[in-house]
């Protein structure tokens, strides 16, 4: 069997406790042109040479029929993953489990609280025993639903994915800007707003996303 993440920190996490290698597939695909995974264009593949091999490893895995078990999460760039991972095993031989970690959940230890992650990259390593009870079987219905909703969304190619109310959408690339126009204030700096978004929004964006879009709002401000 050979696990399968989409979070190249909570692989680290992942290999150590598991004892054994893990497949790290940070393809981020949150964010911009989905076809550079179907295509054979050199610059599109240049951009992804830092996740190559992964892929290269993944495609024998698959070829050869064997078992994958997925770790994923309902932020974008795991859900998106997911749905991409079932689009390759379609009508192969390769079998497919999942552990869909929850990324908000009660704790009782050492109080009584509800625990919200901003990804899978918080996963403490203690808890990974707990997750590995939460594994299934993919049903191949599954696997199809989730193979035609990565096959829309490629069609789509909008700049952006979201999560919205449960459901993965195609978004424009200012469909955050309202969060960021309410941060901008006279004299305050750039780096200030990015690190209040990352702290106080789980959204999955990088810091050069949001800055790319705070410069473009400040430029047409004039």
């Amino acid at each position: 069997m050979m696990d399968v993440t989409f979070n190249s920190t909570f692989a680290v996490t992942l290999q150590h406790e598991l004892h054994q290698p893990v497949l790290s597939l940070p393809l981020s695909l949150q964010i911009g042109d989905l076809t550079r995974l179907t295509t054979d264009d050199p610059a599109q593949l240049a951009i992804m040479s830092h996740s190559t091999d992964a892929l290269v490893t993944l495609k024998s895995q698959v070829e050869q029929g064997g078992v994958l078990r997925v770790w994923w999460s309902t932020m974008p760039d795991d859900w998106l993953g997911y749905d991409w991972l079932c689009q390759q095993l379609a009508d192969t031989d390769a079998q497919l489990r999942q552990v869909m970690v929850p990324l908000s959940q009660v704790i009782t230890r050492p109080g009584l609280a509800l625990q919200t992650l901003s990804d899978l990259s918080e996963v403490l390593p203690a808890d990974i025993a707990h997750y590995l009870q939460l594994a299934q079987d993919v049903s191949e219905d599954e696997q199809r639903a989730h193979s035609y909703e990565w096959q829309a969304l490629v069609v789509e190619n909008a700049p952006l994915r979201v999560n919205l109310n449960g459901h993965l959408v195609s978004a424009p690339e200012d469909f955050y800007d309202s969060l960021l126009e309410r941060q901008i204030q006279p004299g305050r700096p750039i780096v200030q707003i990015i690190g209040e978004m990352l702290m106080r929004y789980s959204l999955g964006l990088p810091d050069w996303w949001y800055r790319a879009r705070l410069q473009h709002i400040l430029s047409t401000r004039g």
